[in-house]
Order: C-alpha cells, then structure tokens, then sequence
C-alpha cells in the first residue's frame, strides 16, 4: 500500500502545476465538505437547509451550535492558508480548541484537565505527571523524536499520536474532536496534500463505523503501553490510497477539460443527466469549475429555451425542455460473400 501510495505522493507537485488555474477553487470547496462532514461525524444538531446557509453565505448563526459550524469553516479556512505555520504544541493544540469553541464553550472547558491519582496509577504516559498538559507536551516530544529518527513511517506515527492525545483526554470535552483535527493537521503537513483538493472528513464519514471499529480496536491494551495501532493505519491508508486515485482521475479528466470550452463541457454533462438536475449535480462531475461559469451555463441555456428553473435558490432543481436522443443501435450480422 504505501509503495502504491508513494508513488501519487511523488506526483503532489505536478498536480499542484496542473490544477493551478482551479486550485483555489477547489481547496473551498474541499473546505466546504470538510466542515459539513465533520460536523456530521460528530452529529451537530444544524439542518441540512441551514448548514448550506452558514457554509456557502455565512449567515448569522441563530444559536451555539450553527456558531460552531461558522467556527469550524473559519478554521479548515485557515488550516488550507497557513498549514506550514503549524507548530505541533500544547499551547496550538489549546488554542485550536479555544478557536474551535468560540463563543460554544465556557473558559473552564477549554483548560487542561488535571490527572487524579487513580489515572497515574494505570496510564504510562501520565505515571509522573500532574496534569494532561504535561502528559501533551511528553507525548509531543516523544513524537518530535521518533519522526526524527526516520525509523518509522510518518503516517504510523501519526496515528499512534491520535490514539495516545484521544486517551490521554487532556481537555475535560471534545478531545475526539480536536484529536481528529490534529491528525488531519498533521497528515496535510507531511505530504497528504490530496486532502487540499479531496475532502478526508467525508472520506472519514462515509466509513464512520469502520473508522470508529479502528479506533477502539487500535486503543486495546493502551494503558499498558501495547496499544496495536495497525487497524486504524490501514483504515487512513486505504482511505487515502483513494483519495488519490480521485484526484489521479480529476486531474486527468481536467487535462481533458482543459482542451474544451467549459461552458460547452458543462452543456454536455447536461445532456447525459435525466429530465430533472441540481446545480449540485454539476458540481459532482466538475468541481473544479467555479459557480459563475455554471451560473452563466445554466441562463445561457435558459435563455435558448432550453432548460427551466423549478424554484429558486442555490438547491433549485431544473429542468430539462427537450428529451435526450437515445439511438438504439442494431447488430447485424455481416455478409463475408466476398
């Protein structure tokens, strides 16, 4: 797997040369599903209606929880813009938290949680010390020094980071949450850049439980030092391997794209679709094409009398005022009297 995975990894720059005209556009995109799949995985209590209203427009959140969906899209925002300022501290891994919980959580939530005596009896890594801001900043060192002995893969230990901080549990609420964050900090900023432009949370959420199956099977024996980390590595690997080969497919088919003009390329696309179709249909097939040019598409052919709206509205349906031509082809058999 991961011969296969560094061979898409060694190709991250050209990707990046390939898909510049549209990059931007597509990392918001990948921010938008990032925020609303992450917020799916950890069940926020917003509507579908209202999630698209805080994603797309930024409304004005009504109550704490649609201010922590805003709080979350402001921050994929700046993971994607400053990723390489990232620092692997306890006083960034808090502040996340506390950007996070802006205005959701009070300030005790957002403070490190002391160990109780019966913790330090069991647990390893917090054995000696008094409070999970100590046992944060070992784990931290201890990963600086194993990335730097360049013994293991990166993305092993990663993972073997993710499970010690969602057991240490150094905040008293959200350490699954921030432990998630982390990892896919961690991930983008040691050569996964495919999540720029795929989006791992909804690769995460369309195999909730499996990734929950890895998770508490690679948490077994953690206490004692002997937690076995390979289901939930192999769940990131596959998962990531997949992500790849989308993106090998998007950048091949943006090559492609690249040839034609893209509002003929979107018509196209329509014409394959049933009578009725969403913007976010098109989006699907070409998410690499900012919303303009698909507005544009869409009154073009409105206005040749070709397609309807059918309300309004960023999720309006449409449709279609002509049915496609579906031509049956017959097989004969040939005639070989030469």
């Amino acid at each position: 797997d991961y011969l296969r995975l560094y061979k898409s990894i060694g190709i991250n720059r050209y990707n990046h040369d390939t898909l510049v005209g549209d990059y931007e556009v597509m990392v918001r995109q990948t921010v938008r599903n990032d925020t609303y799949f992450f917020a799916k995985i950890f069940k926020t209590n917003v509507s579908d209606a209202r999630f698209k209203s805080l994603i797309y427009k930024n409304v004005k959140p009504k109550n704490k929880e649609e201010r922590y969906v805003l709080n979350l899209k402001q921050a994929f925002i700046k993971i994607h813009e400053d990723i390489n300022t990232f620092n692997l501290l306890a006083t960034e891994i808090q502040d996340l938290l506390r950007f996070l919980y802006n205005e959701v959580l009070n300030t005790p939530k957002t403070q490190f949680r002391k160990i109780n005596r019966k913790e330090r009896n069991v647990n390893l890594l917090t054995s000696k010390n008094q409070s999970t801001r100590e046992s944060l900043d070992q784990l931290i060192q201890l990963f600086g020094k194993a990335v730097e002995s360049d013994e293991y893969e990166i993305s092993y230990l990663i993972m073997n980071f993710y499970i010690d901080f969602i057991n240490i549990k150094p905040f008293p609420v959200n350490n699954e949450e921030i432990g998630l964050m982390v990892m896919y900090i961690l991930l983008l900023t040691n050569g996964f850049e495919v999540y720029d432009c795929i989006s791992f949370m909804e690769r995460v959420y369309l195999r909730i439980n499996e990734f929950d199956g890895a998770v508490v099977k690679s948490s077994f024996n953690w206490e004692i030092g002997y937690a076995q980390i390979l289901p939930l590595h192999k769940f990131v690997l596959s998962i990531s391997l997949g992500a790849y080969q989308t993106l090998n497919d998007l950048v091949r088919d943006y090559e492609f794209d690249k040839q034609l003009n893209k509002s003929n390329n979107i018509e196209n696309t329509i014409n394959k679709f049933d009578e009725i179709f969403t913007k976010d249909d098109i989006r699907i097939i070409h998410p690499y094409i900012s919303d303009s040019t698909i507005n544009r598409t869409l009154k073009r052919l409105r206005d040749e009398n070709k397609i309807r709206p059918l309300g309004k509205g960023r999720s309006a349906k449409w449709m279609k005022l002509y049915k496609n031509e579906n031509k049956k082809i017959k097989f004969e058999q040939l005639d070989l009297n030469i």
